[in-house]
Order: structure tokens, then sequence, then C-alpha cells
């Protein structure tokens, strides 16, 4: 056999003649058709099966909680009653901007990024979160949690 430049690729390349254009479109189609298939069917599934378990639902008789729902992340943990901190002289050093006054009890000096203490000023709480290193206070506590008594 003479190769030449007019000569079709699937002669010159060994092996490749034995396998005709037809037979090769006819199976990619039927890969294509069972991937695209077997897509469809996959995601039908994963939706059916995923969307009844939904993370963030509430019972409509129960409120809402605040901030942190999983206790295990806050250590520390405190009751009494929020009183708002007197404003402080100007160029004083305060920690916090809550106390918790427990009877008692020494107060813890509360701070929070996630929950809004005003909230709670005057009422009985219980209060989950983390102590922090106080310079100036005895106790003071970053909450992650509030929950009302």
């Amino acid at each position: 056999m003479e190769e030449t430049a007019s000569t079709p690729l699937h002669k010159k390349i060994p092996f490749i003649h034995q396998f005709s254009f037809d037979s090769i479109s006819k199976v990619l189609t039927i890969v294509l058709v069972v991937s695209l298939l077997g897509g469809i069917g996959t995601g039908y599934f994963l939706s059916t099966n995923s969307g009844s378990k939904t993370a963030n639902q509430i019972p409509l008789n129960q409120k809402p909680a605040t901030a942190q729902q999983d206790s295990r992340t806050f250590r520390d943990f405190a009751e009494g009653k929020i009183v708002k901190k007197p404003e402080p002289k100007q160029g004083e050093y305060t920690e916090g901007t809550h106390l918790l006054t427990r009877d008692g009890a020494m107060p813890v000096a509360l701070t929070s990024s996630v929950v809004d203490l005003s909230l709670y000023e005057n009422k009985k709480v219980k209060v989950f979160g983390e102590t922090q290193k106080a310079l100036k206070e005895g106790w003071l506590m970053d909450v992650g949690k509030v929950e009302e008594i």
C-alpha cells in the first residue's frame, strides 16, 4: 500500500481501519444518552431525599432561640438579671456593655457580638458564653446564647 497525502488517516494508522465511523458514532451516542439519563436520575434521587431534611425549620409553637443552639460551644454560664452598664467617664477604661447581677455573687461583665443584650435588660436570664481575660472586671464573659428564665 502506497502512502500519499491523499490517503485517509484511518488507513495510515494500523487497526483504525477495522472500525467504521458509523459504529464509533453509534457507541458515542449510546454513551452520551446513558450518561445524560444517569445524571438526571442521580439529580432527581438526591433532590427527593435531601428535600425533607431542612436544618433551619422552627416549629410554629416554639419561639426562636438566639445566636447559637449548641450549648457545648459555650462552656461557661451564669444566671442573673442583665442591666445596662453605666456610661464611663471620658477616658475611663471599661469592659463589657452590660452587667449580669447575681444574688449573693460577684457581677459578671457581659459583651457580645452575636446577641443584642439590650433586648434582655432588666430580665432574669441564663447566659452562655466564653470567659475572657479581664483587666479590670472580676469576670468578663463573651455571650453567645441567652435564655430567659
